[in-house]
């Protein structure tokens, strides 16, 4: 194996490095913010760290009547329309790998194309469309959409992981007698069951933090926690603390749930990546 030069491994720190703090850098100023008092919090010049440390932003957001029915809605939506997504996505993956047959390439762009299209283009047919049946007060306008924007994805994903089974692993499945649904169920899921994780862990990311949607589809009674969050923007003020707080506690569960299974995440983006 060739060694790796030294100033190549400094230059990869340096810009690695640099990488981090660009992207952590907001991240840690807003948890930082959900620590200020109210006073501290538009300082001139400003400080990261809070001089006095206060909890009063969280237990602000808290007090909210809707915080529970917000965080269940985003789980019901989350799961709902990874659900969908992933009952879509399969087939349709499936098909696009393993089959052979007229404009496969040209079905994949335009299944692409959904995902490509700007989500603030989609917003106004949803909303109509919802409307005129009558399910605007419901949570299928939410869920149809976040599948929308998940399907593409997902079906992109699992075509990589399904075309990286050997045909071979099917053909002597049926062989043995399986329909060509039981090679599947038994054979083939099994063996991309880290991709299946994959795709599923994403798609829920997209969900959980869809907002353009959510802000257009659900009423008080259905809306999700990211756009709870921006409730704390008005007319008159941004109330900063407690918004940095929302903001901490709407990123806090899938920042846990992508620490509990990130080495099926990890495993599943590293099952497409080599050729067999």
């Amino acid at each position: 194996m060739r060694k790796i030069p030294l100033r190549f491994k400094i230059a990869t720190a340096i810009v690695v490095s640099i990488g981090l703090i660009w992207t952590m850098t907001p991240i840690l100023w807003i948890v930082m913010t959900s620590f200020k008092e109210r006073a501290e919090q538009m300082n001139i010049p400003p400080t990261l760290f809070p001089k006095r440390w206060t909890v009063q932003n969280y237990a602000e957001f808290f007090k909210r009547a809707d915080f529970i029915r917000s965080f269940s809605n985003s789980i019901l939506v989350t799961v709902s329309s990874t659900a969908i997504s992933l009952m879509l996505a399969l087939p349709g993956a499936y098909a696009l790998a393993r089959f052979k047959f007229r404009f496969k390439n040209l079905f994949a762009f335009l299944i692409l194309l959904a995902r490509m299209t700007p989500p603030v283009v989609m917003v106004v047919p949803f909303f109509l469309i919802a409307r005129f049946l009558e399910l605007n007060r419901t949570y299928f306008p939410i869920i149809i959409a976040s599948s929308f924007l998940s399907v593409p994805f997902a079906l992109w994903m699992m075509r990589g992981f399904f075309a990286e089974v050997p045909g071979s692993l099917e053909e002597a499945a049926l062989i043995d007698g399986c329909t060509r649904s039981q090679a599947i169920r038994k054979v083939i899921l099994p063996v991309i069951a880290p991709g299946l994780a994959a795709t599923s862990i994403l798609s829920a990311l997209i969900a959980w933090n869809q907002f353009m949607f959510a802000v257009v589809l659900t009423n008080s009674s259905t809306r999700t926690l990211p756009v709870l969050v921006s409730m704390f923007v008005s007319e008159r003020n941004i109330d900063w603390g407690a918004m940095s707080a929302a903001a901490v506690i709407t990123a806090l569960p899938m920042i846990i749930f992508a620490l509990l299974v990130q080495n099926n995440l990890v495993r599943g983006l590293a099952a497409g990546s080599v050729k067999g």
